[in-house]
């Protein structure tokens, strides 16, 4: 008997020990699943980060452009920023403003892009992170170059309790444009910056900022070109420029603004303050980069932009004018948000016998130049206004038209022939079939004029000699377009 309760006992244990044994094989229960949350308080497409009270948006666009006469994004090819156009993939011993036939005529851009636009609530408002960037592949990656791709950035900037961090649109300018391209005609610019906002209610507002002055600054010229691009001979240089003496930043550019935004449209009214810098020249007895001298520039502008929805749904109107001196960046005269120019022009080369001929426009564009053989410079001014109106022919089809005029000019005891005035028309049609798809094309014409021929002025050498710059001149431009863009 004790031999069978022995057994039993054993067994009884053996069978508890398996059953233990698979009962902690048997799965536990999960933890609750945090699933990602809609975020309603600031409108579509913001969603919760788990774990915190941080809403994020994702988005982006993939986008296919192809352009004639232009380089990205549909820059007309009228101005150094568009220097790739002046130079082929091959030889192209001709650059900016010279074009020849090692130019290419079309050029394509592949482009794709993400942002993130986080944010979240705190007891001083809404803290807010926003940053843009992708990378793009293109057909000619600059002079004498094929194709490559690289990394584009466009925007990384702090919000909060009303102040701006970071590398966004300047506050002198509205960001308004229904182009393709940035017309040159008006500020439109890019850059780093800090400010603050105060928000007066009724959607009234004003703003301070210091902005770095880097893509604002255009140079100044106290010499003439440095190459020997001369109209006729049997040599023309690899490009036609200016010895820039300008000295390095010490301030940045002051802006302010004060602004409306209400059911009808908006409106703004804007002023910067723009430093120039002035190295002393060799040829006026000083070694460049030990004396400098500075002045300051300034420039006001004023936009304003009226919705139209008695003609329909989306349709809107807008105005932009400026006047500068000492500040031309702030006119426009560069076709880009990620730059400025110091020339604007295009000179057809051709062949005869053994003499190259030139015949186009070319004009220098700085904030200052020099008046005497003593390094003593004034700065330029000059004047600008564009007009954009856009209309929608159904939900998916719209068209716009621009029209803008740019005049700069030099202190009047410069030669005349430096001054020129730039005009621009176009119009372009965007079509979406589907929602966030857009199929567009644009037409853009540009006219740079002055009023002397083109031809050899005589100049001053960095070292105070005695040379020679083909300027002057008047031409034209056809340039244009399509796009393929596809944004999520």
């Amino acid at each position: 008997m004790k031999m069978v309760k022995s057994l039993l006992l054993g067994s009884a244990a053996g069978l508890v020990a398996v059953a233990g044994a698979q009962a902690a094989d048997l799965p536990v229960k999960a933890k609750a699943v945090e699933y990602v949350k809609i975020c309603s308080a600031y409108g579509a497409g913001y969603y919760y980060i788990p774990g915190t009270d941080t809403c994020i948006k994702i988005g982006g666009y993939a986008r296919f452009d192809t352009y004639v006469n232009a380089v990205g994004t549909f820059n007309p090819a009228i101005a150094s920023p568009a220097g790739t156009a002046f130079s082929g993939p091959g030889v192209a011993n001709f650059g900016y403003p010279f074009k020849d036939a090692d130019d290419s005529d079309y050029l394509t851009r592949v482009r794709g892009v993400v942002d993130f636009d986080a944010r979240t609530a705190t007891d001083y408002g809404t803290l807010r992170s926003y940053v843009r960037f992708g990378a793009e592949w293109n057909s000619q990656s600059g002079a004498n170059a094929g194709p490559s791709s690289g990394v584009y950035f466009e925007r990384a900037f702090i919000q909060f309790s009303g102040f701006t961090f970071g590398y966004t649109q300047s506050f002198f300018d509205t960001g308004l444009n229904y182009m393709l391209t940035t017309p040159y005609a008006g500020s439109n610019t890019w850059t780093t910056l800090a400010a603050y906002t105060a928000q007066f209610g009724n959607g009234f507002s004003a703003t301070l900022s210091l902005e770095d002055a880097a893509n604002r600054t255009t140079g100044v010229q106290l010499a003439g070109s440095t190459t020997q691009p001369i109209i006729g001979t049997s040599s023309v240089g690899s490009g036609l420029g200016y010895t820039n003496y300008q000295a390095g930043q010490q301030a940045p550019d002051i802006v302010a603004n004060l602004r409306i935004d209400q059911a009808w449209g908006s409106a703004q009214l804007s002023g910067a303050l723009h430093q120039v810098q002035v190295t002393a020249p060799l040829y006026a007895g000083f070694y460049p980069g030990l004396e400098a001298s500075d002045s300051w520039g300034w420039a006001v502008g004023g936009t304003v932009e009226f919705k139209l929805p008695f003609i329909a749904a989306g349709d809107s109107i807008f105005f932009q004018a400026g006047y500068a001196e000492g500040a031309a960046n702030y006119l426009g005269l560069s076709g880009t948000a990620q730059g400025r120019s110091v020339g604007v022009g295009s000179i057809d080369l051709s062949q005869v016998g053994t003499g190259i001929y030139g015949n186009g426009a070319f004009y220098t564009v700085a904030d200052a130049v020099g008046t005497s053989l003593w390094g003593d410079y004034s700065l330029t001014k000059g004047w600008s206004i564009q007009g954009q109106f856009r209309h929608y022919w159904t939900p998916g089809l719209r068209s716009s038209i621009y029209g803008g005029y740019v005049s700069y000019e030099v202190p009047d005891n410069i030669v005349a022939a430096f001054d020129f005035n730039l005009w621009q028309v176009g119009v372009n049609t965007v079509w979406s079939p589907v929602k966030n798809l857009d199929i567009a094309a644009e037409a853009l014409y540009t006219k740079v004029d002055g009023s002397t021929p083109l031809g050899y002025y005589s100049s001053v050498t960095p070292s105070g000699g005695n040379t020679y710059s083909l300027v002057g001149g008047s031409t034209d431009i056809w340039s244009g377009g399509v796009r393929v863009q596809r944004n999520f």
